[in-house]
């Protein structure tokens, strides 16, 4: 029999264990439609400091719009505040104006500066960023330090969290917690339907959306379409959209179970997966209307009206558009009346914050 070498030995237990720890990623990797997973975003200013929920879902950088104006007349926050605040990935631009308005951050200097808009902005994705501010769990902020040669990190508590209202979930959580949460309005966004650029169906009903997603519409033909089986795509459980999908537009009508292919774990993930899925038309999924303007935009891509309708601004404003959602700023009952982050929720809602939220892009709850 032949002798095999210590060293062939040690590289075939390697192997081994490779194998062993991979198993259930390869299983899942060749049991899935592999063309519904798309190919990695073309990230324009992604950073690897950045968390990953952030890579995967912005695929256009934050830089302040042409007509950028100071507004805020006081400072609220300083730059360890801003560890203290979390939130979705759609809201993560009223984070950056509140640092360029409060902590005069910059959009032109190094990625890793302390004054760079991305070292103050850490938003982990709705459930977490929730998950956060119920359970007290830290977030972090962070910049290198070019004088000192080392990074400079902040954490705090999360405080105050951006983003769709918390779920019933999040809400029962909570009360298990003994957390109450305190949660306002600050934006309007349009909740919207995506499919390929080359469906020729450029509008649905609130009823065939509905029955897209409970089971009972599977081929387009059936709404104006062609003779396609429909492949609707769903966000996983609590994250922002597809709490809003539940309540906003099922409002308690079950949806149908997703294969696993059609469930995406990140916004970002999922608006890829509707834009090449097969290199058809076929498939339908949900996000904000700001999300694919703003902050990951892609060609293959278009918007579906609703009834007709569109989800601009003055849609939202007068509620003409079914699916109107909003933004919220979320801190917990027991936030101290004097705190910064309090001060800054309320402060959200003036005539100065509001300006903030239409500089940022979004609808102001006021009009």
């Amino acid at each position: 029999m032949k002798k095999i070498s210590v060293s062939t030995a040690v590289i075939a237990a390697l192997i081994a264990v490779i194998v062993g720890s991979s198993g259930f990623a390869a299983y899942k990797y060749l049991g899935t439609d592999r063309s519904m997973v798309g190919k990695e975003a073309d990230r324009l200013g992604a950073d690897p400091t950045m968390h990953s929920s952030q890579n995967d879902n912005v695929n256009v950088m934050l830089t302040r719009p042409a007509d950028w104006r100071q507004i805020a007349s006081e400072k609220l926050l300083l730059r360890e505040d801003f560890a203290g605040i979390d939130g979705s990935t759609a809201t993560i631009p009223i984070t950056a104006e509140l640092a360029r308005q409060f902590c005069g951050a910059s959009d032109t200097l190094h990625y890793y500066d302390k004054k760079n808009i991305h070292s103050y902005v850490s938003h982990n994705t709705t459930g977490t960023a929730y998950e956060n501010l119920i359970f007290g769990r830290s977030n972090r902020i962070e910049a290198y330090d070019e004088i000192n040669k080392k990074w400079d990190n902040i954490e705090k508590p999360v405080r105050l969290v951006f983003a769709t209202p918390p779920s019933e979930d999040e809400y029962n959580t909570a009360k298990s917690q003994r957390v109450t949460l305190e949660a306002e309005p600050i934006a309007l966004d349009g909740f919207v339907f995506i499919t390929h650029k080359d469906n020729p169906v450029d509008s649905l009903t609130v009823q065939q959306i509905k029955d897209i997603y409970s089971g009972k519409i599977t081929n387009w033909k059936d709404v104006g379409g062609r003779d396609e089986i429909i492949r609707a795509f769903q966000r996983t459980k609590n994250s922002g959209s597809q709490t809003a999908m539940e309540e906003l537009v099922m409002q308690g009508e079950p949806m149908a179970e997703a294969p696993i292919a059609f469930v995406s774990a990140e916004m970002g993930a999922l608006v890829e997966s509707v834009a090449e899925y097969e290199n058809e038309s076929a498939a339908i999924g949900y996000t904000y209307y700001y999300y694919i303007n703003n902050l990951y935009k892609n060609p293959d891509i278009k918007v579906i009206n609703i009834d007709g309708i569109s989800p601009e601004n003055e849609n939202l404003v007068t509620g003409s558009y079914p699916f109107t959602a909003a933004y919220y700023a979320v801190i917990r009952g027991d936030e101290p009346q004097d705190s910064v982050y309090r001060r800054v929720r309320d402060y959200m809602l003036s005539d100065e914050g509001q300006e903030i939220i239409r500089l940022a892009g979004y609808c102001p709850v006021k009009g």
